[in-house]
């Protein structure tokens, strides 16, 4: 069914200026999502860097999946506006 809650709001940070506080509300933002909406993983950390030279955030989720004996995986992932 429809959740309008479902997802985060950080399309609407990728306009904003790329720094830190920027990277800080993207990382808050993907943190509130994963607790929420995933609850098959503990998040262990979330990482978001300004990348100034390409206009974008490169951001590391770490996390490990819950009932599982396999090490904490990582992804790694760029953000970045779309026009």
């Amino acid at each position: 069914f429809f959740n309008p809650t479902f997802g985060s709001r950080i399309s609407r940070t990728l306009f904003e200026n790329i720094d830190d506080i920027t990277a800080s509300v993207i990382v808050d933002e993907i943190k509130e999502s994963i607790r929420n909406f995933e609850p098959r993983v503990e998040l262990l950390d979330v990482q978001a860097f300004p990348n100034f030279d390409n206009n974008q955030f490169d951001v590391t989720i770490i996390y490990e999946i819950i009932g599982s004996d396999i090490p904490p995986q990582e992804l790694q992932f760029a953000l970045q506006p779309t026009r």
